[in-house]
């Protein structure tokens, strides 16, 4: 099992975004606030950029960081400080997550504007969600139990990418 980052290196992580928002500061001719840089993101992502109401933070994952540090310190904290900028710059809702001017910011910052890494998570601890079977109108599809308990909640509803129907519970598949 791998072990988290270190307090130093936190302090590290931190220092990189710091430096990442001050050089967009710099390209951008205008100032950034500090943002909140937290460890406690788990499971598939390297990082994620997060807004709720007027709070805005970075949050890292702090087993893919020791596993991938490098990577992680440069290719992670400019993704994640370019979503910050993009929202500072244009708002969330103006533009696509890695849309072109989200890709113009990781040029910009020096980063390859690549959306997604790919790493080997072996070793890392990744929460498994149970899955649970709904079908559309052409095949059966799985969706998590977040997912699920949404449509039971009737908070959201989901539609098939493909035939565009919406999904709805496969009885016969989950008994």
């Amino acid at each position: 099992m791998i072990e988290p980052i270190t307090e130093f290196q936190m302090r590290q992580v931190e220092a990189a975004t710091g430096r990442c928002i001050d050089k967009a500061a710099q390209l951008y001719g205008r100032p950034f606030d500090a943002i909140t840089v937290d460890f406690d993101l788990k499971g598939k992502c390297a990082g994620m950029y997060q807004v709720k109401g007027r709070n805005r933070r970075i949050r890292y994952n702090p087993w893919l960081f020791a596993k991938y540090f490098d990577d992680s310190l440069s290719d992670t904290v400019a993704h994640e400080v370019a979503h910050y900028v993009i929202d500072c710059l244009y708002g969330l809702r103006r533009v696509k997550p890695h849309g072109v001017e989200w890709k113009s910011v990781m040029v910009d910052l020096g980063a390859e504007p690549k959306a997604t890494g790919s790493y080997d998570l072996t070793g890392i601890p990744v929460r498994q969600y149970a899955k649970f079977a709904y079908k559309c109108g052409c095949r059966t599809h799985q969706l998590t139990s977040l997912r699920h308990k949404k449509i039971l909640q009737r908070r959201a509803q989901y539609c098939c990418q493909y035939c565009h129907g919406f999904l709805v519970a496969d009885i016969a598949a989950s008994a």
